[in-house]
Protein backbone atom coordinates (compact mmCIF):
# COMPACT_ATOMS: atom_id res chain seq x y z
CA UNK A 1 0.00 0.00 0.00
CA UNK A 2 1.21 3.77 -0.59
CA UNK A 3 2.23 5.85 2.13
CA UNK A 4 -0.14 8.59 1.29
CA UNK A 5 1.02 11.10 4.35
CA UNK A 6 4.22 12.20 2.85
CA UNK A 7 1.70 13.16 -0.71
CA UNK A 8 -0.93 15.00 2.33
CA UNK A 9 2.24 16.35 4.16
CA UNK A 10 3.62 18.22 0.45
CA UNK A 11 0.17 19.08 -0.39
CA UNK A 12 0.03 20.89 2.92
CA UNK A 13 3.39 22.23 2.58
CA UNK A 14 3.18 23.80 -0.97
CA UNK A 15 -0.57 24.91 0.00
CA UNK A 16 1.29 26.90 3.06
CA UNK A 17 4.06 28.56 0.81
CA UNK A 18 1.35 29.26 -2.29
CA UNK A 19 -0.95 31.46 -0.25
CA UNK A 20 2.33 32.95 1.97
CA UNK A 21 3.83 33.97 -1.85
CA UNK A 22 0.40 35.46 -2.64
CA UNK A 23 0.41 37.03 0.58
CA UNK A 24 3.56 38.83 -0.06
CA UNK A 25 2.13 40.19 -3.00
CA UNK A 26 -0.43 41.97 -1.90
CA UNK A 27 0.44 45.62 -1.75
CA UNK A 28 1.14 47.59 1.24
CA UNK A 29 -1.36 50.10 3.12
CA UNK A 30 0.42 53.40 2.68
CA UNK A 31 1.10 54.91 6.23
CA UNK A 32 -1.11 57.57 6.75
CA UNK A 33 0.27 59.98 9.77
CA UNK A 34 -1.20 63.04 10.99
CA UNK A 35 -0.71 65.40 13.53
CA UNK A 36 -3.98 66.66 15.19
CA UNK A 37 -4.24 69.45 17.47
CA UNK A 38 -6.70 72.13 19.52
CA UNK A 39 -5.82 75.30 19.36
CA UNK A 40 -8.00 78.08 21.35
CA UNK A 41 -7.43 80.84 18.14
CA UNK A 42 -5.81 81.25 14.93
CA UNK A 43 -6.07 84.29 12.46
CA UNK A 44 -5.29 84.91 8.84
CA UNK A 45 -4.76 87.83 6.43
CA UNK A 46 -6.77 88.10 3.38
CA UNK A 47 -7.45 90.63 0.42
CA UNK A 48 -10.18 93.07 0.15
CA UNK A 49 -13.81 91.44 0.72
CA UNK A 50 -12.24 87.90 1.80
CA UNK A 51 -13.94 86.76 4.97
CA UNK A 52 -12.74 83.28 4.96
CA UNK A 53 -9.11 82.00 6.10
CA UNK A 54 -5.79 82.49 4.17
CA UNK A 55 -3.94 79.40 2.75
CA UNK A 56 -1.89 80.94 5.29
CA UNK A 57 -3.05 80.37 9.40
CA UNK A 58 -1.05 82.29 12.06
CA UNK A 59 -1.76 80.02 15.36
CA UNK A 60 0.46 82.16 17.49
CA UNK A 61 1.13 80.03 20.93
CA UNK A 62 -2.49 78.78 21.50
CA UNK A 63 -1.72 74.81 20.20
CA UNK A 64 -0.58 73.60 23.35
CA UNK A 65 0.99 70.26 22.96
CA UNK A 66 1.75 70.66 18.99
CA UNK A 67 3.77 67.96 18.54
CA UNK A 68 4.67 67.07 14.94
CA UNK A 69 3.35 63.22 14.37
CA UNK A 70 3.77 64.49 10.13
CA UNK A 71 1.81 65.40 7.60
CA UNK A 72 -1.44 66.47 6.89
CA UNK A 73 -1.50 68.74 10.04
CA UNK A 74 -4.84 69.24 11.01
CA UNK A 75 -6.02 72.64 13.24
CA UNK A 76 -9.07 72.17 15.49
CA UNK A 77 -9.89 76.11 16.61
CA UNK A 78 -12.27 77.65 18.74
CA UNK A 79 -12.23 81.03 17.43
CA UNK A 80 -10.52 81.94 14.37
CA UNK A 81 -10.34 85.52 12.98
CA UNK A 82 -10.25 85.83 9.02
CA UNK A 83 -9.03 89.64 8.54
CA UNK A 84 -9.69 91.23 5.43
CA UNK A 85 -7.76 94.15 4.61
CA UNK A 86 -11.01 95.91 3.33
CA UNK A 87 -13.91 96.97 5.76
CA UNK A 88 -15.56 94.90 7.98
CA UNK A 89 -12.43 93.96 8.55
CA UNK A 90 -12.80 90.78 11.01
CA UNK A 91 -14.81 87.75 10.27
CA UNK A 92 -14.98 85.49 13.34
CA UNK A 93 -15.86 82.06 12.54
CA UNK A 94 -16.06 79.29 15.60
CA UNK A 95 -15.12 75.46 15.99
CA UNK A 96 -13.23 75.31 12.27
CA UNK A 97 -10.70 72.71 11.24
CA UNK A 98 -7.66 73.60 9.59
CA UNK A 99 -5.48 71.07 7.38
CA UNK A 100 -2.36 72.25 6.00
CA UNK A 101 0.33 70.64 4.37
CA UNK A 102 3.60 72.54 6.46
CA UNK A 103 4.05 74.42 9.22
CA UNK A 104 7.33 76.41 10.49
CA UNK A 105 8.10 79.08 13.25
CA UNK A 106 7.95 82.79 13.36
CA UNK A 107 9.31 83.19 16.94
CA UNK A 108 7.58 81.57 19.22
CA UNK A 109 4.18 81.11 16.65
CA UNK A 110 2.66 78.49 15.27
CA UNK A 111 2.28 79.45 11.51
CA UNK A 112 0.82 76.94 9.32
CA UNK A 113 0.83 77.09 4.83
CA UNK A 114 -1.16 75.05 2.41
CA UNK A 115 -4.11 75.03 4.49
CA UNK A 116 -8.06 74.49 3.22
CA UNK A 117 -10.70 75.15 5.96
CA UNK A 118 -13.80 72.91 7.19
CA UNK A 119 -16.66 74.32 9.32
Amino acid sequence: MPDRTKSKAAWAAAAVVTAAGVLSLAPATPASAATTTSCASAYSIGPPGWHLPSPTIHLGTSCTGFSDAGSPYVFKIAVFNAISTQQPYNTYLHNITETCTAYSYSGTDLVATGCTFSA
